[in-house]
């Protein structure tokens, strides 16, 4: 059973860590400026552009 199903496991195993890396490179590339955490802001877990703080 495993020799028969092992490839399915495989092929599951590669795409759910290609898709991740994909992901992370579509965030890595929809971030062109960079991102910092206003400490003072109402909610400091959102992120807003670092030019913005100074």
């Amino acid at each position: 059973m495993l020799r028969k199903y092992g490839w399915l496991v495989v092929f599951a195993v590669f795409m759910f860590l290609f898709e991740g890396l994909l992901m992370q490179w579509i965030e890595l590339m929809s971030t062109e400026s960079d991102k910092c955490r206003n400490m003072n802001s109402v909610n400091p877990l959102k992120l807003v552009n670092c030019s913005e703080l100074e």
